[in-house]
């Protein structure tokens, strides 16, 4: 079996052993931990193209981040194959402190959970420190689709199977799975068109060469306030504050249907506990920062301060359930 199937049952427990445990006496990264950090530039990888949520968030933990730890924290952008390339370099990464990953639920465990195969172990090769905010996503159509809800969209999918298609940052990422688990849950056959992130595929289907994909509040924002797309529903429990008449896809009629994304910083496995702790406490001092609250809600975000050992929790938690999802549906990566 390979790296990614084997840490169902019991990936947990290393990763919360890298986040409370000690680095033997005399290791490379032991003495490391009791360095001054940072003594240079931090690198934070998104692992998507700039204009996506990702990338904003990012940016917006990183600025203030600079100014707490008096070093620059540079956001650098890795994208390709649902974010899967960035990851994987961060994974590859020395354990210093200087290379970290923004994390977000696609290439971690929604890949983690329907991919065969991963160039990294999400159990073993991550050393989460802190999320910084969640969003709902937005199932949004383009104007030129006859339908006025998500009732009216499954019904023409479904008189016409095969015909109505939709996008995706890529096979194997967040919008994919988002509209794949809707696919499921409605019983409907729409075709998948995969792109190299999210900003690319928006240009396109503001343009009517795609009909249809779950985005984030940022994008749903820029294209639906002026017309250029119309949102049928949230993925969340709630309503969202951007556009609170869209309302739920419970509410629309897909009862099963709940999705959030989390974004938060992580890095490779083996980061000292001392060096995890100092990233934490600067990421959750950057969420007190009402500029920063302020621009997070602007983008659909909800603050989600926690602690590394609380990431670490809801990060099995999300894989397990994500895994149940997929078996149950029979999803697989084309």
């Amino acid at each position: 079996m390979n790296g990614s199937r084997q840490c169902k049952g019991s990936w947990a427990r290393p990763l919360l052993l890298a986040l409370a445990g000690s680095v033997a006496a005399g290791t490379g990264t032991a003495a490391l931990a009791q360095q001054a950090y940072p003594t240079k530039p931090v690198s934070v990888i998104v692992t998507f193209p700039p204009g996506a949520a990702t990338d904003t968030f990012a940016r917006l933990a990183a600025r203030r981040m600079t100014e707490l730890m008096g070093q620059q924290v540079v956001v650098m952008n890795r994208d390709g194959a649902g974010g899967i390339i960035g990851t994987n370099l961060v994974a590859k990464a020395a354990p210093d402190g200087y290379t970290l990953l923004w994390g977000t639920s696609g290439p971690m465990t929604i890949a983690a959970a329907w991919m065969d195969k991963l160039p990294y172990d999400v159990a073993n090769d991550f050393a989460p420190i802190g999320v910084f905010t969640t969003i709902p996503f937005f199932l949004v159509i383009h104007p030129s689709l006859p339908v006025k809800n998500v009732k009216e969209l499954v019904a023409l999918a479904k008189a016409q199977p095969g015909k109505l298609n939709y996008a995706s940052g890529g096979v194997g990422g967040i919008s994919h799975f988002a509209a794949e688990l809707f696919k499921v849950l409605t019983k409907t056959n729409i075709i998948h068109v995969p792109y190299r992130g999210t900003a690319i595929f928006e240009t396109e289907l503001v343009g009517g060469q795609v009909e249809m994909a779950f985005v984030s509040p940022t994008v749903a924002q820029r294209n639906v306030n002026n017309g250029r797309l119309k949102a049928l529903a949230a993925t969340g429990e709630k309503r969202s504050a951007v556009f609170p008449d869209v309302p739920t896809m419970k509410e629309a009629g897909v009862s099963n249907y709940q999705f959030i994304q989390w974004y938060g910083l992580l890095g490779p496995a083996k980061l000292p506990p001392a060096l995890i702790s100092q990233l934490n406490a600067a990421l959750m001092k950057s969420l007190d920062d009402p500029e920063v609250k302020k621009r997070v809600a602007i983008e659909g975000g909800t603050i989600a301060a926690n602690t590394p050992e609380q990431f670490a929790a809801a990060y099995k938690a999300e894989l397990a359930q994500y895994d149940k999802t997929i078996k149950a549906a029979g999803l697989k990566v084309e």
